[in-house]
């Protein structure tokens, strides 16, 4: 199993979120890539790549704000087959702790997160 790989994908994952980095999140996601998380109501929301990316611009970067504290970490990773893997990842990004489910996939070589389900917990001061 590509375990390397893996944990390079999720590496990159976290580096690109606390930089708002958007380029590199877009070469990590596939093009049909699906982001599921809590809407409105505690409805499900489902949000695709060109949206999310979007979403993602308005942040500001973590790195800019001396009083962040990083804490990102890979909690689990299972291969599926030699081409599929699901990690759990924690990771903070502005006021808030996320968990992650990242579903990724190799296609033709190259592994791509395809699927992420969201969580998120407000940081309480």
């Amino acid at each position: 199993m590509d375990t390397l790989q893996v944990k390079e994908i999720l590496k990159r994952y976290f580096d690109a979120f606390y930089e708002v980095n958007v380029d590199e999140l877009s070469t990590l996601f596939h093009e049909a890539i699906r982001i599921y998380s809590h809407g409105e109501n505690g409805a499900l929301e489902s949000i695709c790549k060109e949206n999310f990316i979007k979403i993602v611009k308005t942040f500001r970067p973590n790195s800019e704000n001396p009083d962040f504290i990083r804490d990102d970490e890979i909690l689990a990773i299972d291969f599926i087959s030699e081409d599929v893997a699901v990690a759990r990842v924690k990771l903070r990004f502005d006021n808030y702790i996320c968990t992650d489910i990242v579903n990724m996939m190799r296609l033709d070589g190259v592994w791509s997160i395809v699927s992420i389900l969201d969580t998120k917990e407000v940081i309480q001061h």
